[in-house]
């Protein structure tokens, strides 16, 4: 063994995932992973740059990190997006930070962080290289994970920084993401999101996304697939023929709108119309009536006026989102937006807590049209008390009062609702 190592992850599921590539890469290296911070010789902060509290919350951490950093012969690693994005920050203000690694330099962790801890070096690697990570499959440690199938994005959202940090996107050899997800299912895992910035842009040679999908569904093992994150403009009719000719792909969609108003869908560079957006959403629920789908919704966008936000407001109650993921606008230095006049806190804070309000009052009424109905459930663990916590296909989290082992299968009946979380009693095995 040639030290221990500890992780903290900030962020989205593509940088859970991330972490995971770094864990085995480290693991393969000799390295050994610690869940005890104080124990770990090198500790590594995999960091997020989307939001503004994101990276404020990354930073703080860090920043707490100094005195750990020279209690001993200890290494800290900060790696992606805010490496990428904020490397000269973190040089200048961070200055006991040992390595700073960009989210396609994870290959190299195992030899720099050997070298970190025999020298006071510091290394700096955070080009962009077009890496996707072929041929590491992590270990699945649990019942439900993610496979990502491309990195990257390319449609520059006037609000995101993804591109800049994250580079173009590019899809992995679909053979790779085949292999990794029969690895996973021979190892225990039942739930599978194929994860991407975009999963309907993927194209490997001859292969795009729904041949991938369908061929991913096949693979023996496989109990559940989901896809994560769907881009409106791009979503075809062929990716919803797939899920309905196969029983194993789960009938969620995450469709962020971002905005109901086509001015600001316009100005944030999204290339679709708010009518388009529910003509998609028309045709996935009359071709599959018991789909959920979920959403990403931005506030207080630069120029947003009280009518547009109210524009955002109708068509949430109009498409009645199963959940909504819902944020003020955020600055991002670099970006297009970043050029336009941002509106007054009071007035983006005002607006997220009216949308937040609406978004709960629906996602209340839906949970409690689930009393009296059967899910098949799949349990991920335990849950307080001597409970237990499962996902419906539609990825809707069911509680049960007695334990169930995870990976356990299982038909529920809703008997009631707990603020948002619906509770049932086990009727059969699935």
């Amino acid at each position: 063994m040639v030290g221990k190592f500890y992780i903290k992850t900030f962020g989205c599921q593509m940088n859970k995932n991330d972490s995971l590539i770094v864990d085995k890469i480290l693991s393969d290296h000799g390295f050994e992973q610690t869940n005890d911070k104080e124990s770990a010789d090198i500790l590594i902060i995999n960091t997020c740059t989307v939001r503004a509290h994101a990276e404020n919350r990354a930073l703080a951490y860090i920043s707490g990190l100094r005195a750990w950093r020279r209690a001993g012969n200890r290494v800290v690693a900060v790696v992606g997006c805010l490496a990428k994005d904020r490397q000269d920050k973190i040089c200048t203000s961070l200055d006991f930070v040992d390595l700073i690694l960009g989210p396609d330099s994870y290959r190299k962790i195992g030899q720099y962080a050997t070298d970190a801890l025999h020298s006071e070096t510091r290394i700096i690697d955070t080009e962009l290289s077009g890496e996707t990570y072929y041929g590491i499959h992590a270990p699945s440690r649990t019942v439900s994970g993610y496979v990502s199938i491309m990195r990257g994005c390319s449609n520059y959202c006037s609000y995101c920084v993804v591109p800049y940090v994250r580079g173009k996107a590019r899809s992995r050899p679909a053979q790779d993401i085949y292999d990794e997800i029969a690895h996973l299912a021979g190892s225990g895992m039942k739930d599978i999101t194929l994860l991407g910035q975009n999963v309907n842009e993927y194209k490997h040679e001859n292969i795009d996304f729904t041949q991938l999908l369908e061929y991913a569904a096949k693979i023996p093992g496989v109990f559940r697939i989901r896809f994560l994150t769907s881009h409106p403009r791009d979503f075809s009719k062929e990716t919803i023929e797939v899920v309905k000719a196969n029983p194993s792909i789960c009938e969620w969609f995450h469709l962020p709108l971002q905005s109901g108003n086509d001015r600001i869908l316009e100005l944030m560079n999204r290339k679709y119309t708010k009518e388009q957006y529910l003509e998609l959403v028309a045709y996935i629920r009359n071709e599959l009536p018991r789909a959920t789908i979920t959403t990403d919704i931005i506030v207080g966008f630069p120029t947003e006026t009280d009518e547009e936000f109210n524009e955002t407001i109708l068509l949430l109650e109009k498409v009645r989102f199963d959940d909504a993921y819902t944020y003020r606008y955020s600055t991002r230095p670099g970006t297009k937006a970043c050029n336009l006049e941002s509106l007054d806190e009071r007035t983006i804070k005002g607006r997220l807590n009216e949308l937040i309000g609406a978004q709960h009052k629906i996602v209340k009424e839906k949970t409690e049209e689930m009393i009296g109905k059967e899910y098949e459930i799949l349990f991920e663990g335990a849950a307080r008390g001597n409970a237990s916590r499962g996902k419906t296909r539609g990825n809707k989290d069911v509680v049960v009062q007695e334990r169930i082992a995870p990976g356990e299968i299982r038909n529920v009946l809703i008997k009631e609702v707990k603020g948002h979380t619906p509770i049932g009693e086990v009727t059969q095995d699935a």
